[in-house]
């Protein structure tokens, strides 16, 4: 399906040439599409993302703006996301293609991917709306995680990173104050520490509150 690209290319981003027909006046014409996109080397295409600017053309002919369709996967290695992109037309088909992108991941997860170091699994979006919204709530996590970790060190603690898939499946932020020893009870413990010290984090109460619960929470698991 879209793995090919990454084993050939050795994760670069990679745009391919494409015939488009403009939704407006039915002209067609050639331009370069991202078929695969790593922000990790290519920040500027995370802004492009959280712009609406990605895949987005200007018809020749009408000087209409509008989006592609083509399916594309998205990579941001330091967040751990693995994103495809279909078209949000292909809504009906959605059972068919988280099954087609399942066995295409399962396919490459103990070669490629081990190689690379990439241990996070997929996620899909239709449309670019879609993506959009998951970028820019991951954008946020991380602010809000920087923070976390800045009042964590000023307060003299050291400072733990989460797995960030682990992270993001339980809404907890990246950061946190690492415990004094691997408990739940312990990181709770240097969570709320930091939250005494007026630090106004839902992510960070959230995180203390689980690893509260009921005196027997899962260890969380850092990087």
């Amino acid at each position: 399906m879209f793995f090919h690209f990454l084993y050939k290319l050795c994760m670069r981003s990679i745009k391919l040439n494409q015939t488009l027909t403009c939704p407006n006046c039915a002209e067609c014409f050639d331009a370069e599409q991202w078929t695969f996109v790593n922000v990790t080397p290519n920040p500027e295409l995370k802004d492009a993302a959280l712009g609406g600017e990605l895949n987005l053309f200007c018809c020749p002919h009408c000087s209409t703006f509008f989006h592609g369709e083509n399916d594309f996967v998205y990579l941001d290695e330091q967040a751990s996301l693995l994103i495809f992109v279909f078209s949000d037309k292909n809504q009906q088909d959605k059972k068919e293609l988280l099954a087609k992108m399942q066995h295409d991941y399962e396919q490459l997860r103990d070669t490629i991917f081990k190689q690379l170091n990439l241990d996070f699994g997929p996620m899909c979006v239709f449309g670019l709306e879609e993506l959009k919204e998951v970028v820019e709530k991951e954008q946020q996590r991380t602010d809000e995680s920087e923070a976390i970790a800045a009042a964590a060190a000023a307060l003299g603690l050291k400072v733990a990173r989460l797995k960030p898939e682990w992270a993001r499946e339980r809404g907890f932020p990246l950061y946190t104050a690492a415990g004094t020893d691997e408990t739940a009870a312990s990181y709770a413990g240097s969570a709320r520490k930091v939250l005494k010290s007026g630090l106004k984090s839902p992510l960070l109460k959230h995180f203390a509150d689980k690893m509260e619960e009921g005196g027997g929470a899962q260890a969380p698991e850092v990087l």
